[in-house]
């Protein structure tokens, strides 16, 4: 029994990590604008939540990909799965500039949401960049979800972990103006989220492309 779950728990030990860092990466960004106030913090809190709620519809028909590229490496058709997975790259640069477009026409003046005068203040710079993570943030799913159909699940893991180093020196730098960064309050908190995803999408390609060597 011990043996039949040793592989399992290679696949899934790394996949669960990452799922902990990426948790983790919105949970940095509250506690960086801590000290801004409660305004900040709300204004961070509020304006994520907002965009995950339109980005995850995109995140979403990456899922397919899990099955498509697992059954084909089952298989041993590797054409298969990349041939998915580039029907999977396509997909997300249609979709994510899309749902970004969507976002900024069909964003809700923040006093419609009911935020507060102060809350509402810090909120519009964060949202207006906030979307430029859309794009990124769907070539992470994609090839997130080709990496585990092909069961290289550890490369997930590290392009996590390092993303939340990442962000947070980008919000340290961002927020508060360190090493010659302006200080750019909760817009720097969204600025260090885009170039963090930015990170991941290119950490993944660059691991498929080395998985694909070997």
């Amino acid at each position: 029994m011990r043996r039949e779950l040793l592989p399992m728990l290679k696949l899934a030990g790394p996949v669960i990590l990452a799922e902990i860092g990426w948790m983790t990466m919105g949970v940095v960004d509250t506690i960086m604008v801590g000290p801004l106030g409660p305004a900040a913090i709300g204004a961070t809190g509020m304006s994520s939540s907002i965009f995950f709620a339109v980005a995850v519809f995109g995140m979403g028909v990456m899922l397919g990909l899990d099955a498509l590229v697992s059954q084909s490496y089952g298989a041993g058709r590797l054409d298969d799965c990349v041939r998915w997975l580039k029907h999977g790259v396509l997909l997300a640069l249609l979709v994510g500039p899309a749902l970004t477009a969507l976002f900024y026409l069909g964003l809700t003046p923040l006093g419609a949401l009911g935020m507060h005068a102060e809350v509402r203040a810090l909120a519009g710079p964060y949202l207006f960049v906030i979307p430029l993570s859309g794009p990124p943030l769907l070539l992470y799913a994609t090839f997130r979800r080709y990496l585990q159909g092909i069961h290289a699940v550890r490369p997930i893991m590290f392009a996590l972990v390092s993303a939340d180093v990442i962000n947070a020196v980008a919000n340290w730098m961002l927020i508060y103006g360190r090493l010659g960064a302006p200080a750019l309050g909760v817009e720097g908190a969204a600025w260090a989220t885009v170039l963090a995803r930015v990170y991941m999408a290119g950490f993944l390609f660059f691991a498929i492309v080395r998985e694909h060597r070997r």
